[in-house]
């Protein structure tokens, strides 16, 4: 449980660093860069993380 919380707290500090960078790219007119630094946050959003499934199979009811 730890290793997800601590995986989703990465991947947000990553995109708030990204984010960061493309809006002071933008102020510099490096729009170049800021569009890349739009589309690696966009990608680390996006990107699905893993998590555990747990099956549970409970009896039938008879009657």
């Amino acid at each position: 449980m730890w290793t997800f919380l601590l995986w989703n707290i990465a991947a947000l500090a990553a995109v708030i660093y990204c984010i960061a960078k493309a809006v002071i790219d933008l102020r510099a007119r490096r729009y170049g860069w800021a569009i890349i630094g739009l589309l690696s946050a966009v990608v680390f959003l996006v990107t699905p993380i893993q998590t555990h499934a747990v099956k549970v199979d409970l009896p039938v009811a008879r009657s």
